[in-house]
C-alpha cells in the first residue's frame, strides 16, 4: 500500500466530512499530477473495508487500467468494485450491482450525457468527482451535479513542496496566429489549425527542440494525425528517434509505443490528445505544444505533462504556439468554482489571474513582466522597461489633453462651433442621438 502524502490525506478527510454533511455530490480539485489516483483509491478502499459497493468510470480505458492498477496496489476489495468507462456504465445500468458511492475521475467531463444518465439513473446515491480543473470552454458550472467542492493544494505548493518539478517555459513561437478562428465549441476549428500548421517552418520545430531540450524524454501535442506524423518524421530526419501515436492506432502497437517511451527507447512521442490525461511518465522532462488550444484544461493537462516529481527534474515546456500567452504559467493562481463563468474567448482573467508576463528576446523564456533582468540569461529589461513607462505617459497625456479639449469645447454655446468634429465631441459630450452633429453641420454647410 502506498502511505498518502499529508496533501492527499487532507483530502480524503475532507471530501468524507461534505458526504458526511448531506451533500451528493463533491467534487475534489487538485492540479494534474498530484496523485489524484492514491486519493481515489484510498476513498475506495475505506469504501469497500465496510462492506460498501464502489462504481467508478471514467471517458478513456487506459485511464481504466490505470485506475484498476491503483487499486490494486492500495489493497482495495475489487470484488465490490466496478470499474468501467463511461460509455459501458451508461449501456449496463439495469444489470450492474447498485453503488454506495460513484467515484467519478476527469470530471470536467461531467456535463456530458452519458454521465448525466448515470447521474439521474443513481440519483439516490452519493458522488465524488476527481477534476484539475473543473472548467469548460461553454462557461458552464457544476454547481447542479457537485454541492461542495474540496480543493488540494495550489501547484505553487506542490513545487515548492517537491511533489511537483520546477518548470521554465520557453515561448519559441511559430506559425501565423491570425489564421485561427473560433468555432462553435468556443476552441480553434480544425481547418484554421490545419492553416496554422502550414505556415509552420517544420524544421525549426526540431532546431528549438535541439536548443531547449536536447536529449530530454519529450511528449510533443499535435493537433492533427497528419501533422503529429509529419513532425515525428521531421525528428527522425534529424537522428532523433521518435514515433507518431494516435487514439486511432490499433491497441497493441499502441502499448508497444508507450512502453518503449517509458523504457526509453523512443525519445520523442508525438502524440494527437492521447496522453493529455492520466499518463503517468515521470522521468518525461520535456512537452512541446504545437496545439493552439482556446481550452485551459488542455493547455494544462499537456503544459504539465513533463512536471512530475523526481529529484533534481527541471521541467521544460516549449511552448510554439503562444498558449502560454491566452493563460499565464501552469503554477498561475487559478481560482476555481462550481459556478458558471461569463464565456468570453479572450477574458481568461475570469478563469485565473496570475502574474502578468513576457517572453526574454534572447533565451526566449517566459518569466514575469516585472523582472528588470532574465533570471535565465540575464538579459537586461531596463531599456525596454524605460521606453514602455515612456509611451504609457505620452498616451496618458494625450488623453488628459483630448478629454480638457472635449471639456472646452461642450462648454461652448452650439453657435460658436466651427466643424463637424467639434460638432460630434459636442453631441458626445451631452449624449445626444449619433445623428445631431451630422445634421446640424449640414445645417451649417460644414458638410
Amino acid at each position: 500500500m502506498l502511505q498518502l502524502f499529508d496533501y492527499q490525506q487532507k483530502l480524503v478527510n475532507q471530501a468524507r466530512i461534505e458526504l458526511a454533511k448531506g451533500h451528493k455530490g463533491v467534487l475534489i480539485v487538485s492540479p494534474p499530477g498530484s496523485g489524484k489516483s492514491v486519493v481515489i483509491s484510498e476513498i475506495a478502499r475505506l469504501t469497500t473495508r465496510k462492506n460498501g459497493r464502489v462504481l467508478f468510470f471514467v471517458h478513456r480505458q487506459e485511464l481504466v487500467k490505470q485506475i484498476q492498477e491503483s487499486f490494486v496496489q492500495q489493497n482495495v476489495d475489487m470484488s465490490r468494485c466496478t470499474v468501467m468507462t463511461v460509455g459501458k456504465v451508461a449501456n449496463r445500468l439495469r444489470i450492474l450491482p447498485k453503488p454506495n458511492l460513484l467515484i467519478v475521475d476527469e470530471s470536467q467531463h461531467s456535463r456530458a450525457k452519458t454521465y448525466r444518465k448515470i447521474f439521474d439513473y443513481y440519483s439516490d446515491v452519493p458522488r465524488l468527482g476527481f477534476t484539475g480543473s473543473p472548467w469548460r470552454l461553454s462557461g458552464k458550472g457544476f454547481k447542479d451535479i457537485y454541492s461542495a467542492m474540496v480543493q488540494g493544494p495550489t501547484t505553487k505548493w506542490l513545487i515548492e513542496h517537491h511533489k511537483l518539478a520546477p518548470f521554465t517555459v520557453y515561448g519559441y513561437q511559430l506559425g501565423d496566429k491570425n489564421v485561427l478562428k473560433h468555432s462553435s465549441t468556443g476552441d480553434y476549428t480544425k481547418q484554421s489549425m490545419d492553416d496554422f500548421t502550414h505556415s509552420i517552418i517544420h524544421g525549426d520545430i526540431v532546431k528549438s527542440w535541439l536548443k531547449f531540450a536536447k536529449n530530454r524524454k519529450t511528449i510533443v501535442y499535435c493537433h492533427s494525425t497528419s501533422f503529429s506524423k509529419i513532425v515525428a518524421q521531421e525528428f527522425r530526419d534529424a537522428g532523433i528517434n521518435a514515433v507518431h501515436a494516435d487514439s486511432h492506432t490499433p491497441t497493441q502497437k499502441r502499448e508497444e509505443i508507450m512502453d518503449s517511451f517509458k523504457q526509453g527507447k523512443i525519445k520523442v512521442l508525438c502524440n494527437v490528445d492521447l496522453v493529455s490525461e492520466g499518463f503517468n511518465v515521470p522521468d518525461c522532462s520535456c512537452v512541446v505544444l504545437l496545439r493552439p488550444t482556446q481550452s485551459l484544461v488542455v493547455y494544462l493537462q499537456q503544459a504539465m505533462r513533463a512536471m512530475r516529481y523526481q529529484p533534481n527534474k527541471h521541467a521544460v515546456i516549449i511552448d510554439q504556439v503562444g498558449n502560454f500567452e491566452r493563460f499565464g504559467l501552469p503554477d498561475s493562481d487559478f481560482h476555481w468554482s462550481l459556478e458558471d463563468w461569463e464565456k468570453h474567448p479572450r477574458k481568461e482573467g475570469t478563469t485565473a489571474d496570475g502574474p502578468a508576463i513576457k517572453t526574454c528576446p534572447e533565451c526566449f523564456a517566459v518569466i514575469e513582466a516585472s523582472d528588470v533582468t532574465c533570471p535565465l540569461c540575464g538579459h537586461d529589461f531596463s531599456v525596454e522597461i524605460r521606453k514602455l513607462k515612456q509611451k504609457k505617459d505620452q498616451e496618458l497625456r494625450a488623453i488628459k489633453a483630448q478629454k480638457f479639449h472635449i471639456d472646452l469645447i461642450a462648454k461652448k454655446k452650439v453657435s460658436e462651433l466651427t466643424s463637424f468634429k467639434e460638432l460630434a465631441m459636442y453631441g458626445k459630450a451631452h449624449h445626444f442621438k449619433p445623428g445631431w452633429a451630422w445634421h446640424v453641420a449640414k445645417q451649417k454647410g460644414f458638410i
